[in-house]
């Protein structure tokens, strides 16, 4: 993904937070045991991982990097990360230790939190934390221990001419405008910025501002490839759940995300069976809750479509994937006539075959199909107009 591939490999080239980047690496050039680790803290996107492993790159140390939500126990601290702070490296360089996400160390982790804290107080070699929540109860005494760093968010100004460089490295021109309505877009997150413009940009020779309808602007939190990520990568019930915590996507476009890219992420057959079967039972609450109105089932919807998936994979799938925008939602983009038009030509299919609105929108690349095959039949049936057609056809 764009993100790493233009993720900055020094600090000289990461974008804004000037005094931080001199205040970690003065701490890094001078740390000495038993100083205080680093705690870099802000919201998503605001490149706290991307800044220890720049600072790592200038320093040439070894960056051992961990996710402290998915090693969580007293006993999986001890087993991946407590003999990397004491061992010196193979390679005979200094190392850097990156803790990331430890604010997502559930309350209920089997003594995870007090062995982080022996951790940090032995090590041999400096150490970073990351934390979306520094304010994180469950977090407050390794907070204590450390050295404060907050990353705010990313300059529009700064992001844009990001996006800038990377199109005119991808070789792709672009409309005056492009850049900076996409930087707006994504509040200060510049990895949220880069997952758009790749979303839009990829396979384009010229970008325009026309091309930037289907992109909703983005939670200040989260965007929508990090949550993917979260129930994708992890093997953890409490990572998984969180999330949607902070995504600007209602339950069913969420659940669109979710059904696209299961393959692209899972390619074992049975993981994907399993998360389809998940996948399935949510839709079903989905329909239950636009019947009867009930929105407390909502939380079945959440959970089946992201503790459901998560825990479908039999281990975790390593390297990045190229996450997909839903092929629906890009077709149809975001306008209110297409989603009208959506909506209308879904009621139609449904009261035919008697699916709920919701299976009728997945079926309709298998429409689609049929119309090409025979037309006037799939009009007769359907009761289709002209403009029905021709917008079923673009899911082909």
């Amino acid at each position: 993904m764009w993100t790493d591939k233009y993720r900055p490999k020094s600090l000289e080239d990461y974008r804004g937070s000037s005094s931080e980047k001199e205040e970690i690496r003065e701490w890094a050039e001078d740390w000495e045991q038993g100083d205080k680790p680093v705690m870099l803290h802000g919201p998503a996107g605001t490149g706290k991982t991307s800044m220890a492993e720049a600072l790592a790159n200038d320093l040439g140390y070894e960056l051992v990097e961990t996710n402290a939500s998915d090693i969580r126990t007293k006993s999986k601290l001890k087993e991946e990360l407590k003999e990397a702070t004491r061992q010196a490296s193979l390679l005979g360089k200094k190392k850097l230790i990156l803790i990331d996400e430890v604010d997502g160390m559930s309350s209920t982790d089997r003594g995870g939190t007090k062995e982080l804290n022996r951790i940090v107080k032995g090590t041999r070699f400096p150490i970073i934390m990351t934390a979306n929540d520094p304010y994180d109860s469950k977090i407050r005494s390794l907070k204590q221990k450390a050295k404060m760093i907050e990353l705010g968010k990313v300059h529009t100004n700064s992001i844009a001419a990001h996006l800038r460089q990377i199109l005119e490295d991808e070789g792709i021109e672009y409309e005056d405008g492009v850049p900076k309505r996409i930087a707006r877009q994504s509040d200060g997150q510049l990895r949220s910025a880069i997952n758009d413009l790749q979303a839009v940009a990829s396979g384009k020779e010229r970008l325009e501002v026309g091309d930037l309808e289907a992109i909703a602007a983005r939670d200040s939190e989260q965007d929508i490839f990090d949550a993917l990520k979260m129930v994708f990568k992890t093997e953890n019930a409490d990572t998984a759940v969180r999330a949607t915590d902070n995504i600007d996507e209602d339950a069913d476009t969420f659940l669109q995300w979710v059904r696209e890219n299961i393959p692209r992420e899972y390619t074992r057959s049975e993981d994907n069976a399993e998360a389809y079967n998940w996948i399935s039972k949510a839709d079903l609450f989905n329909g239950r809750i636009r019947k009867r109105m009930n929105w407390k089932l909502l939380k079945y919807v959440y959970k089946f479509s992201t503790v459901g998936v998560a825990l479908s994979k039999r281990q975790k799938y390593k390297g990045w994937t190229k996450y997909q925008y839903p092929s629906k939602i890009r077709k149809m983009g975001s306008s209110h006539a297409s989603r009208r038009k959506l909506e209308s030509v879904s009621g139609k299919i449904g009261e035919d075959l008697h699916i709920s609105v919701n299976e009728s929108k997945a079926v309709l690349p298998f429409v689609a199909k049929l119309i090409d095959r025979d037309e006037e039949a799939v009009r007769q049936y359907f009761d289709f107009d002209e403009d029905d057609i021709e917008f079923i056809k673009g899911f082909n």
